[in-house]
């Protein structure tokens, strides 16, 4: 008996509005990502200049920076820590301790080591395993605790930010410096364009500069504070797992609208002057430090904005638009994971090699393009299958045994 109430949650026991979210997250997190792959984030001015639609690089990267860079990592994070209330009860009504949660954590870590050495640096999987044992801490914890830890989570990157531009301690420094030895040692001139590096060299050539992509990974990590704000959200969105309030009903509708006023009242003019230092701020210390705490505040407050808004939104009619996405977010890490294939091979040396030729602009395109692939390709394999594959692996070493993956057929009685 005991087995069955930690088995994996079956699809009758899924909250849809949670996958529905995951799902839009999903694309947000892959269009902040081709930024990255498409070759702006690594081109120099004049291949910038040279892309397709390079006129509307400054708008796009407006739009980018303030709408979508960093907010839905952090509806991702907030998605974790509902997650982890929901998993939390379930270990705690089957009388259960935490030994099967870090199973679990350690076959994520492995999941992101695999992604950031075989194909990018962008991971983030190895840090949510990391954040989420730091998240078992927190268990007991009473709610109002809990938000004042996020908040103050989410304010140590200020701080960290002040110690780097004003006090000139910047621990990502010796970081950085070791990742440039080892370009340096693989041959690769980083005074040169980077872009060259990134989309031009074959897997081979990228597989071999992987370890010191990864320093470089570290480093961005480090300079970031990212711990700090994912395991912020990780904690507000325990909160919010604890409390039901992924769901409008007359309860919880007056804190929902609230929460979408102020997120995005105050979050949507914050972002966009973080946004304009972003793009203009050079090398100025103070304008840097202004740029990087803006974030802090926003970020957060848009995501919960975001959060807010898709919540009161699936109470009404636009339900069925809402919920498109909700077969790709029940396979996000089999998505997620695809998504930078997908991306390698479009954009590298590995591939096409299409690093540098799409400007700004072409992101939204790419992205709906791909996304709308992975929505379709996720609705007819859990037509057939009761997880994604990634999932089904996840859950089968999670569990130490393998899960039944084929769904029934009518007329057939589903595998125990």
């Amino acid at each position: 008996m005991q087995a069955n109430l930690t088995a994996p949650t079956q699809a009758s026991e899924r909250h849809h509005i949670l996958d529905a979210l995951r799902g839009w997250a999903l694309a947000g997190v892959l269009m902040a990502n081709m930024v990255v792959f498409i070759g702006f984030g690594y081109a120099s001015e004049p291949e910038r200049a040279a892309a397709l639609g390079s006129g509307l690089n400054d708008l796009a990267e407006l739009l980018i920076e303030w709408l979508v860079v960093g907010k839905f990592y952090s509806l991702f994070s907030l998605l974790f820590g509902i997650g982890f209330a929901v998993q939390l009860a379930r270990l705690e009504r089957s009388g259960e301790g935490a030994g099967r949660y870090l199973r679990r954590l350690l076959i994520l870590f492995v999941f992101g080591l695999a992604h950031l050495y075989m194909l990018w640096m962008g991971d983030i999987l190895a840090l949510y395993a990391l954040m989420g044992g730091v998240l078992l801490l927190f268990r007991r914890t009473g709610n109002r605790a809990l938000i004042r830890w996020a908040v103050a989570l989410w304010l140590v990157p200020i701080g960290w930010s002040a110690l780097i531009h004003f006090a000139g301690i910047n621990l990502a420094d010796p970081i950085y410096g070791a990742a440039m030895q080892g370009f340096a040692a693989g041959g690769i001139d980083l005074k040169m364009s980077p872009a060259t590096w990134f989309n031009g060299a074959d897997y081979l050539d990228q597989l071999a500069l992987h370890p010191t992509e990864v320093l470089l990974r570290i480093a961005d990590l480090t300079y970031q504070m990212r711990p700090a704000k994912v395991l912020g959200m990780f904690l507000i969105g325990l909160w919010l797992g604890r409390r039901g309030l992924f769901a409008a009903t007359p309860e919880t509708r007056g804190l929902l609208v609230r929460t979408m006023r102020i997120g995005l009242g105050v979050g949507l003019p914050v972002a966009f002057v973080r946004a304009v230092l972003h793009m203009t701020a050079g090398e100025s210390h103070p304008l840097r430090f202004a740029e990087e705490a803006l974030y802090c505040l926003s970020t957060p407050l848009l995501a919960l904005g975001y959060a807010a808004g898709f919540t009161l939104l699936w109470e009404g009619r636009a339900r069925k638009l809402l919920g498109w996405p909700a077969a790709a977010g029940r396979m996000a890490l089999t998505n997620y994971l695809s998504q930078s294939l997908i991306q390698t091979l479009l954009f590298t040396g590995a591939g096409l090699a299409l690093g540098n030729v799409f400007g700004l602009a072409f992101v939204l395109p790419i992205t709906a393009a791909i996304f709308a692939v992975q929505v379709a390709f996720s609705r007819w394999w859990l037509a057939r299958y009761r997880f994604g594959p990634g999932e089904w692996l996840w859950r089968s070493a999670t569990y130490g045994r393998a899960q039944p993956m084929r769904l029934a057929r009518p007329g057939e009685v589903a595998a125990a």
